[in-house]
C-alpha cells in the first residue's frame, strides 16, 4: 500500500515534490472516488484542492506534519496517523469523515479563523484522549454535533443541539482558569454569578460561538476538579458567561447521565447570542440552609440578637412576613437582610417598638430560588 500511495503522489499533475521539505500544490488537484493518497510530509496548498471524493491520509511515526498555504483544502475522507500531531496553519474542511488512528490535530485555540470544519454530512471516528482536535472545531448544517475538542492528553467534548434553525458553530476547549485565562484579554470572574450558583469550575471552560436557540451538554470525569462540597450530581449545572451582564448565569440541568465521578449534564434551552463561554457550575445546597425554628434574644450580648436566616444569602430577592399568635402581621420586609430584632414595622400599638415576648410565626418567600418556608421563633429579652 505504501508503494501505491507514493506513485500517485509522483504523477499528480501540477504537484511539486521538494524532497523532505513537503508537498506543494500550485494547481488544480482533484482526488476521485476510491482514490487513496498518503502524505508523509508537510502539505502546502496554494491552489485548488476542494473537489475531492477519495481518502487522503497523513502518516508519520517520527515527526510532526503541517498543513499550510494560501487556500483551505477540502478533504472528503481524512485519515490521520501522525505520532507527533498534525498542525494547521490554515483552516481545513471535511466533507465526509475524519478517522484518527493516532495523533491530534492541533491549531491555535485563540484564533477562530484557523479551524477544522465539519460540513453537513461529516462525522468522525477514533476520537479519544490521545486522538482528538486541540484547537478550534467548526460545524455547519448539522442539527446535533459533539465537538471532539480537548487539550494535551485530555478529551473534553461539548455537544450542541440546535432547536430551530441550524447555524455555523465553532468550539474550542480551554484548560485554563476563567478568572485568569491565558488565551483571552479579559477575565470571566467566577465570583460574578447569579444567586442560584454557589460556585464555578475554575479549572476549565469551553468557548462556543454560534447563534439561535440551543441546548449544550458538558461532561466531567475523575480528572475534573469538582467542588468538594458536591455530593450529588443534581448539584451540577451548566453555567454560561452572560456577555451583556458580565456574570455567570445558571443555564440549567435538564438531563443528567453518569455519577458524581463521571457523567454529563445538559442545559435548558437558551439563546446562544447571549453567551460564548461555558463551564460546569455548582448549585447552592439549600438542604443545609433550610430555615427552621429559632429563639431571638435581642439583649445586646451579640448572641441571637437578630432573626438571621443563612439561606437569604442565596436569594437576596425575598420577602419576610412575621405574625403574632393571633395571626396579625407585625413585621413585613422585602429584600430582608437579617435586620429584624423584635421591633414591629406595621401600623398598630407596637409600631417602632419592641414586640411582647412570646411565640411568633414567619413566612420567608425566596423568589430567586422559587422556594417558600414557614416556621416560628420565640422572642425573649433575657
Amino acid at each position: 500500500m505504501f508503494q501505491i500511495r507514493l506513485v500517485i503522489l509522483l504523477v499528480v499533475t501540477n504537484y511539486s515534490l521538494f524532497g523532505q521539505a513537503g508537498i506543494h500544490n500550485f494547481g488544480n488537484l482533484q482526488l476521485h472516488s476510491k482514490g487513496h493518497v498518503g502524505f508523509h510530509t508537510d502539505f502546502t496548498n496554494d491552489g485548488s484542492f476542494d473537489r475531492n471524493s477519495g481518502l487522503i491520509g497523513f502518516y508519520q511515526d517520527q515527526e510532526s506534519l503541517y498543513i499550510s498555504g494560501a487556500f483551505s483544502p477540502t478533504f472528503y475522507d481524512l485519515e490521520l496517523a501522525v505520532e507527533k500531531n498534525l498542525y494547521l496553519d490554515i483552516p481545513i474542511h471535511i466533507d465526509n469523515s475524519l478517522g484518527i488512528i493516532y495523533g491530534n490535530i492541533i491549531s491555535s485555540r485563540a484564533n477562530k479563523n484557523i479551524y477544522t470544519k465539519f460540513t453537513a454530512k461529516a462525522d468522525y471516528i477514533g476520537i479519544a484522549n490521545h486522538s482528538k482536535i486541540d484547537g478550534q472545531v467548526g460545524v455547519e448544517g448539522q442539527k446535533v454535533f459533539s465537538f471532539p475538542v480537548g487539550y494535551d492528553d485530555l478529551l473534553r467534548p461539548l455537544q450542541v443541539q440546535f432547536i430551530d434553525d441550524v447555524f455555523l458553530a465553532k468550539c474550542a476547549y480551554f484548560f485554563e482558569n476563567p478568572d485568569y485565562p491565558r488565551s483571552f484579554a479579559k477575565s470571566f470572574n467566577s465570583k460574578n454569578r447569579d444567586n442560584s450558583l454557589g460556585g464555578i469550575n475554575t479549572q476549565e471552560f469551553w468557548n462556543l460561538t454560534t447563534t439561535g436557540r440551543i441546548q449544550i451538554t458538558l461532561n466531567w470525569n475523575s480528572g475534573s476538579i469538582m467542588d468538594t462540597s458536591i455530593n450529588n450530581r443534581e448539584s451540577i449545572t451548566v453555567a454560561g458567561w452572560n456577555k451583556k451582564n458580565e456574570q455567570w448565569n445558571n443555564l440549567g440541568n435538564a438531563k443528567y447521565e453518569g455519577t458524581v465521578s463521571e457523567g454529563s449534564v445538559t442545559s435548558n434551552i437558551f439563546n446562544a447570542n447571549d453567551y460564548e463561554i461555558f463551564t460546569l457550575g455548582f448549585l447552592f445546597n439549600t438542604k443545609g440552609n433550610e430555615p427552621g425554628n429559632y429563639a431571638i434574644t435581642p439583649n445586646g450580648d451579640g448572641i441571637n440578637d437578630f432573626f438571621s436566616l443563612k439561606i437569604i444569602e442565596q436569594s437576596p430577592n425575598n420577602e419576610l412576613k412575621v405574625f403574632n399568635r393571633s395571626g396579625l402581621l407585625v413585621y413585613d420586609k422585602t429584600n430582608y437582610l437579617n435586620e429584624f430584632q423584635g421591633i414591629s414595622n406595621r401600623n398598630g400599638n407596637q409600631k417602632n417598638n419592641y414586640l411582647p415576648e412570646g411565640v411568633y410565626f414567619y413566612i420567608i418567600d425566596l423568589k430567586d430560588l422559587n422556594l417558600k418556608y414557614q416556621g416560628y421563633f420565640y422572642l425573649t429579652f433575657e
